[in-house]
């Protein structure tokens, strides 16, 4: 297995986690991008004294936000509308 293996998602983890998570609270669709993030993504805070500003990388799609609700709001939204769902 090469290091990309080792911390690249598989090529289907966003469907996977659209699936497993759309039907959740916000809270608890929160604390699970959390945890995907610590695995696979980026997460960029607002400096101190600038316009706020949150931004989420996670399974290949990047959004914003005003913070970190938000951008976790934004992000499943749209990681909704990429995925084929019947």
């Amino acid at each position: 297995m090469s290091i990309m293996d080792a911390i690249a998602p598989p090529p289907d983890a966003l469907t996977a986690f659209v699936v497993e998570w759309r039907g959740a609270s916000p809270e608890v669709r929160l604390a699970a991008i959390r945890g995907a993030l610590r695995r696979h993504g980026i997460e960029i805070t607002a400096l101190p004294g600038r316009v706020a500003f949150y931004e989420t990388q996670l399974f290949g799609l990047t959004v914003t936000g005003r913070d970190e609700a938000e951008a976790a709001q934004n992000w499943m939204e749209a990681a909704t509308r990429l995925c084929p769902f019947d």
